[in-house]
Formats: C-alpha cells, structure tokens, sequence
C-alpha cells in the first residue's frame, strides 16, 4: 500500500516551512506528486527519502545548486565537491578564531579599565619594547592597529608632555627588524607605576594625564609617559579614549 504526503504533514514532520519546500521544488531538487482532482502536492515515502538527503548536504553547508547534481555526480566528483567545502569550512573556522581572538582582546581590555580603576598607581615593568612611528597612510601598520587596536601606542616624557608622538608597539623579537629612524621609544627601565588614563573626544581633546603625572611626582622622579589605547567608550555622558599609561619612575 503506498502512503501519500501532504505538504503540511511533511513541514511539521521535517520541521521545514512548507515555504521552502516550495522553493526546493521551484529549483528542481524535489518533484512531488500532483493530486487529480485537486492538484495539491503529495509526497511518497521515496520523496521522503530525497528530503533527508537535502537536508544532510544543506547542513554540510552546500547549496541547492550542488545538490541538485549529486544524483548525476561520479564518486571522484563527490570527493572534489567534500573536499572544497571541506576547505571552506577549515577557511571559515580560522577566521571565526580570529574574531574570537579579537573579542577576548577587547574583553581583556575592558577588564584591564577596571583593575586600573580599583588599584590606580600601581608600580609595574611596562608590557612592551619597542614603538614605532605610526601613520594613517601607512597600510600596513594600519592593518596592525586594526588587527589589535592595543598596539596603538603614544609616547611623551614628563619633561615636556605636551609634546606627543602616536606610533605602535613592536614584539621584541622584531625590534631588532626596525629602521632607527622609526622608533620613538625603546624600553630602558623596567620601572613603571601605571593608570587609567582618559582623553575626552572634542574639540580640544582634554584628558586628565596632569592630574596623574604630579600624584607621581610626589613621591618619585618621572621619565618617559608611555601610554597604550584600550577603549572608546562613554562615560558620565562624555565619549572618551581610555588608555592604560605607564610612567618611567626612579627614586
């Protein structure tokens, strides 16, 4: 005896819309029957079958289109096809790494904001060697920044702090790579006391490294002012750039 399926019976037992069984029709991977007398679609118990099949090469990710020639496709095609997709997706899970990567970057760097926040003035070695002068219309040290905005570095000495250089940091196995001319900064102490530093987005880009620099100078002699973007963010109403600033010190 054969059993016939309408296409609301095959939606629910799939749990695909009827919608997109429509479309799976239109595009030619389904061919259902076609009642006499009222022309509604009915599925036999082999169109089941075909179902199934879509939906398992749908979810390995391929498109109608491919699967519409699996019937017509020789093994070695098949092995081709897999190994493609397979290709693809190893391309995709490199890159969902990546923001990953990027996202536990950005998470750490909101998490540092609140530890400077909890235990400001804290002496510290500096976490980096080397930066670098940095230039919009330099592309590749622009893809850097963009890769880890972190790297995003301003150098100033407490003598003269309105005197500001922006570059990156280098690692320091690729500082010994770097042009002299380039470098605005090469670590010499491993001294630091370090803090929540913030620059209000306006006109006149006030922030508040004074007010930080003579708490310092209290109780210390101060040198270079290295300071590592961390976030823009709002606060109190007010858009700020928040950087975690290091601050040579020597008895």
């Amino acid at each position: 005896m054969a059993f016939n399926f309408q296409i609301g019976e095959i939606s629910r037992f799939f749990d695909v819309p009827a919608s997109t069984l429509r479309y799976w029709e239109d595009v030619g991977v389904l061919n259902p029957l076609r009642d006499g007398e009222n022309h509604y679609r009915e599925y036999t118990v082999e169109e089941l079958m075909t179902i199934s099949d879509v939906i398992f090469y749908k979810n390995l990710g391929l498109s109608l289109k491919q699967i519409r020639r699996m019937e017509s496709a020789t093994p070695m095609q098949h092995s081709r096809l897999f190994m493609e997709k397979l290709s693809e997706l190893e391309q995709q899970q490199k890159q969902l790494q990546e923001r990953m990567e990027k996202l536990h970057c950005h998470m750490k760097a909101i998490q540092m904001m609140e530890e400077l926040r909890q235990s400001p003035y804290r002496e510290t070695d500096i976490d980096t060697d080397c930066i670098v002068s940095f230039d919009l219309i330099e592309r590749d040290k622009l893809r850097q920044y963009i890769g880890n905005p972190y790297l995003y570095s301003r150098v100033q000495h407490s003598c003269r702090p309105e005197r500001e250089q922006r570059g990156l940091t280098v690692p320091a196995d690729l500082t010994g790579q770097v042009p002299d001319f380039q470098i605005l900064w090469k670590k010499q102490s491993n001294r630091y006391i370090t803090f929540l530093m913030k620059e209000e987005i306006t006109d006149d880009f006030p922030n508040d490294l004074q007010k930080h620099l003579l708490h310092i100078q209290d109780s210390h002699k101060t040198g270079a002012i290295i300071s590592r973007f961390l976030l823009c963010a709002q606060e109190d109403g007010k858009v700020y750039d928040f950087y975690k600033t290091f601050v040579e010190i020597w008895s």
